[in-house]
């Protein structure tokens, strides 16, 4: 690649950036810098809920065109051999040349379109993610350096359309966080070791998707060692999915899992009487835990030490009503 197209390919990639909304104007400016030929793009992502493509930015075609590329052009034979092809397909490629189809005969070619090229956009682990379409007013407007410089850019547009991609894992947690999205069903999240969920947290993902609180971080005690955990919700185009990220728990203050209980019920606005009756314990126990959790947690009163677990994660949420409702543990929370 010559040195244009790398210092075009560089200015792309600086558009797509790292925020969670993409400067897709000036990626397709530099798209037309790079190749003076393009006068209509589309790029769309694949999205897990709807389970079809949704066009995410275009420009220059119209809403005919617009509708049969992003839906009806992935169903046909010529879409097959595009997501089959290790490479950026085009208009003339074989073994079904794309100007014998009924798409370019009956869209492309009266709206003026003659040349075209097409790539499938891919995710790490080789799954397809979207689709970048890209049209000529003349023939031979794209090249085997086009093909080339449009596979060189691909990772990167593929890395941010990608519904499963999280950039705001990056900003806010380290490498030693593992991740899952629940979309509802739970799916891997790029550059990211899956979070060990067992089925209680997932039960709590779940419900984390009906009360309106973007955050809630939480400890999850298992038989062998307790995880710090963090619910997410993450607006992803259409729809908005939720997060969940884990890393073990270094237990230094040696927190029992019946003091994280009552820590709940305190961060959850229980009096100890009502924390006793959901436990099944009596008032005094509850009230020597209470007085266990001040001395750990380095407290004086009881309202502080519900301050101090709340900001410290300190709770155990319950996807169904009780001491750990979350309902009553988001309460307070900045809502989205």
């Amino acid at each position: 690649m010559d040195s244009a197209l790398v210092a075009s390919a560089v200015r792309i990639g600086t558009a797509l950036g790292s925020a969670a909304a993409v400067d897709w104007p000036s990626v397709f400016t530099d798209l037309r810098r790079a190749l003076p030929g393009v006068c209509a793009a589309q790029i769309t992502g694949w999205d897990p809920v709807q389970r079809r493509f949704r066009v995410l930015a275009e420009e220059g075609y119209n809403r005919a065109i617009s509708a049969e590329l992003a839906h009806e052009l992935p169903r046909t034979r010529w879409g097959g051999q595009l997501f089959d092809s290790p490479r950026p397909l085009l208009m003339d490629d074989m073994p079904h040349n794309f100007r014998d189809s009924p798409h370019y005969q009956e869209q492309l070619r009266p709206a003026g379109l003659e040349d075209g090229l097409s790539a499938a956009l891919r995710s790490t682990s080789g799954a397809v993610v979207g689709v970048l379409h890209m049209n000529a007013a003349v023939r031979h407007a794209f090249d085997e350096t086009t093909r080339g410089f449009v596979a060189e850019i691909g990772s990167a547009i593929a890395r941010r359309v990608n519904p499963l991609h999280c950039p705001e894992l990056d900003a806010w947690f380290g490498p030693e966080w593992t991740a899952s999205w629940v979309l509802p069903s739970v799916a891997a999240i790029p550059g990211r070791d899956p979070a060990p969920i067992a089925e209680d947290v997932l039960a709590v993902a779940h419900a984390f998707t009906h009360v309106r609180a973007d955050a809630l971080a939480f400890l999850w005690p298992a038989r062998d060692v307790w995880h710090r955990a963090r619910l997410l919700r993450v607006a992803k185009g259409e729809h908005t999915g939720v997060v969940v990220t884990c890393t073990p728990f270094t237990n230094t203050i040696g927190l029992t899992a019946r003091e994280l209980d009552v820590a709940t019920g305190l961060v959850a606005g229980l009096s100890n009487q009502a924390i006793a009756e959901t436990l099944v314990v009596s008032r005094r126990t509850v009230e020597t835990y209470v007085e266990r959790l001040l001395t750990k947690l380095g407290c004086q009163t009881r309202g502080e030490t519900a301050g101090v677990a709340a900001r410290a994660g300190f709770v155990r949420p319950t996807p169904h009503p009780g001491i750990g409702d979350l309902a009553r543990l988001t309460r307070g929370s900045d809502w989205g």
